[in-house]
């Protein structure tokens, strides 16, 4: 059995099947969830230290670091005394390329476009997509 909120992005999901056109070029977008957003996250920092450092290769604390700071910058609730982690901004780019490029859309993109098209059924918070 699902919690309200699991169901809420499920119906989200679902909204998201319905419109696809309004989201993406493709009907076969697959949309990532935490586990996967983490894992193109971990290969995005890996890619900028092999730039920088020769080696692929990502800490685990490096990728924490970034993850608590990518998911509320791009849910806009990032708190202003938040410090970025070093190289953020090439970090969130190869992340973006590499969900362009594999034909995903995470779950925070999924949220935001379906709020900016007025498509949510029903309300969920950038708090709770955070937290989720």
């Amino acid at each position: 059995m699902m919690t309200p909120l699991q169901q809420s992005i499920w119906n989200m999901i679902k909204c998201f099947r319905r419109n696809w056109r309004l989201f993406s070029d493709s009907e076969r977008t697959t949309v990532c969830g935490a586990d996967c957003m983490l894992m193109a996250l971990h290969l995005s920092v890996a890619e900028i230290n092999k730039k920088l450092c020769g080696e692929f290769k990502a800490s685990l604390s490096e990728v924490i670091l970034s993850w608590n700071y990518f998911v509320p910058d791009k849910l806009g609730i990032l708190h202003e005394n938040a410090k970025a982690p070093e190289n953020y901004a090439d970090i969130r780019n190869t992340y973006a390329s590499f969900l362009k490029h594999c034909n995903m859309m995470d779950l925070v993109d999924t949220y935001i476009k379906c709020e900016t098209l007025g498509l949510q059924i029903e309300p969920i918070s950038s708090v709770s997509i955070c937290h989720y």
